[in-house]
């Protein structure tokens, strides 16, 4: 059955932006959206803190179905924005796409078709925009392995976090439970699949996504995620305090671990053993601090952590290793 509007003068796909620094840091986004072959079906809806942040006549609101700000005044949370921009929307499918994604033209069009099966969740495939430094190649690997490169259309448990599209009906179902699902989406997706419900991966559909590369921030960003993870994965199979002590002792063992895990990934998507190895450095380093993490929320669980990411994500632009690092590779620009 086709999720298409039904109302011809409605759109079928909206896109939720959460711009918490205005139109500071969303210009190359939506340059990318005007861009889209299914602009005119698309619905653009700007979350920011005021509605004077955003002046819709200079963002060619004409080339949309719909561009409309949604003011939620200061954005200190993530998910709580993009709630407030699902809750806006009016298409049947909503897609999150963040200020540091740079969609290709035919994502929006990809990502409409997709859903007239019955996927609660479509994801696209992610290619790295900034790749020009280790820590961009590694912070990229340890995140998009599986989502990048060669990849065929099908069922999967896990898409990529702030870049996917959903039902719209299933995202109001949570109510006030949305917003802090959307913080670590992992938990949005992984209570779809126990709903009994399918996530969907469409390459047709790919974006470009700016990683974190200025050393520190990328360690921390690493060292959080693991917190995240092992707190997470202690308190839901309800380890006894001597399961998470041992489990923390083994930290050293946690790096070559999660490397393992994910080599398949890493030679799908066309990693070298060369290029392994001009990285080597750097993933081992990023390893470590993810392993850190992972013991410090294992033993404590994750603490603040989710919200000390926040600023990683919502200021993505100020932890870059250079001004113009952002600029994708084959996507267009914004005119």
């Amino acid at each position: 059955m086709s999720l298409s509007a039904s109302d011809p003068a409605l759109p079928e796909l909206s896109v939720v932006v959460v711009a918490a620094s205005g139109m500071a840091t969303i210009g190359q986004t939506l340059g990318c959206l005007r861009a889209q072959t299914a602009a005119q079906r698309t619905e653009v809806l700007i979350v920011a803190p005021t509605d004077g942040e955003i002046d819709p006549g200079a963002l060619g609101a004409e080339r949309f179905a719909a561009l409309r700000t949604v003011a939620v005044g200061p954005i200190s949370r993530r998910g709580d924005a993009a709630a407030a921009g699902i809750g806006a929307a009016s298409a049947p499918v909503v897609a999150l796409l963040e200020d540091h994604s740079y969609p290709e033209p035919g994502w929006a069009a990809a990502l409409i078709s997709a859903h007239d099966g019955p996927w609660a969740g479509v994801g696209p495939r992610v290619e790295n925009a900034n790749p020009g430094t280790a820590v961009s190649r590694v912070t990229f690997w340890l995140t998009y392995a599986s989502m990048t490169g060669p990849q065929s259309a099908g069922v999967r448990t896990l898409l990529p976090w702030h870049n996917s599209a959903y039902k719209r009906e299933l995202l109001a179902g949570y109510g006030e439970r949305l917003g802090p699902l959307l913080e670590w989406e992992g938990n949005l997706q992984a209570d779809l699949i126990a709903r009994g419900l399918q996530l969907y991966m469409e390459p047709a559909a790919r974006t470009h996504h700016v990683q974190v590369s200025a050393p520190r921030a990328a360690l921390a960003q690493h060292f959080q995620r693991g917190r995240i993870l092992g707190g997470q994965r202690a308190a839901a199979e309800r380890w006894p305090w001597w399961h998470r002590a041992a489990y923390a002792a083994a930290m050293p063992l946690l790096p070559a671990m999660a490397l393992r895990y994910i080599a398949a990934d890493l030679r799908r998507a066309g990693v070298t053993a060369r290029g392994l190895a001009a990285d080597g450095l750097a993933l081992a380093v990023s390893l470590t601090a993810l392993a850190l993490g992972e013991a410090v929320g294992t033993l404590t669980g994750p603490g603040d952590a989710i919200d000390r990411l926040e600023d990683y994500e919502l200021n993505r632009y100020t932890h870059l290793s250079g001004r113009r690092e952002h600029r994708p590779e084959g996507t267009q620009r914004a005119p």
